[in-house]
């Protein structure tokens, strides 16, 4: 919430709540002393919370309004309402700031597909000096932050790691710098590539990547070797890695760890 008042203080907010309700995020926005021109909340609900599973609004005051709607989410449900309060602030002085509370949230209730143009969509619509997009990442979703960074401008804060990442890509940087080079290098790549394949194994010219073999092949080697990608055979092959299993969490945090040390 601290980083969202900076981030937003005299623009216009749309707030993207789904971990609370609207009336208990707006209290913990008053209280963080959270200043926006125009407040608009769009409060995404279990069926259970609600009678109805029309999207209803509600005109609260000439600066907060709340809109429902129930989950699981839509990409295109909530275009639509972001798109109508982004429309009557067009001719707005001032910025917009959108707000997600948990990429998690829209992940799960979408996918990826769904998600990456959805918050494309918000940066080209928030170009305006002071706009912006600004996104929780809940606790063990790293990777959500890894797989969306591209949308977001900067990431607030250090993540807190619940593993020994930080300490492996030290012992990686010390015991085989090469690798530890190209794991520092590309490995936003190779998580991006892991992620998308579906097989067991993985080649650099079955997907559309601008990664050589070698290159590919060297940024998995060190994922093996941080314990975030299984070996399946001693070989120099395709079959060498198991990209079944292949844990992301721990590789966003690698990630993450590595882009925080020092040169």
């Amino acid at each position: 919430m601290r980083a969202l008042r900076e981030h937003a203080a005299g623009q216009n907010v749309i707030a993207v709540v789904t971990d609370s309700t609207a009336d208990e995020w707006h209290r913990r926005w008053e209280r963080s002393g959270g200043d926006a021109t125009q407040l608009a909340i769009v409060d995404c609900f279990d069926f259970s919370r609600g009678a109805t599973t029309e999207t209803r609004t509600n005109v609260v005051s000439n600066e907060l309004v709340v809109t429902e709607l129930e989950r699981p989410l839509t990409g295109e449900a909530i275009r639509s309402v972001c798109d109508r309060f982004l429309d009557g602030w067009d001719e707005s002085p001032r910025g917009t700031v959108v707000y997600v509370e948990s990429l998690r949230d829209l992940r799960e209730d979408t996918d990826r597909e769904t998600v990456e143009p959805l918050l494309d969509r918000f940066r080209a619509r928030t170009t305006q000096d002071g706009s912006g997009i600004v996104a929780g990442v809940p606790e063990d979703t790293l990777c959500d932050a890894v797989a969306f960074g591209d949308a977001f401008a900067e990431t607030v804060g250090e993540p807190a790691f619940d593993s020994d990442a930080p300490t492996a890509v030290r012992r990686l940087r010390a015991i085989d710098p090469t690798t530890f080079g190209y794991f520092r290098q590309y490995w936003r790549d190779a998580i991006e590539i892991l992620d998308r394949v579906d097989r067991s194994y993985v080649q650099a010219g079955q997907l559309d990547t601008d990664l050589s073999s070698r290159t590919l092949g060297a940024t998995l080697s060190a994922l093996a070797q941080l314990d975030a990608l299984a070996v399946r055979a001693d070989t120099n092959g395709p079959n060498r890695y198991d990209c079944r299993r292949y844990d992301r969490e721990r590789a966003a945090e690698l990630g993450l760890a590595v882009e925080l040390l020092p040169d």
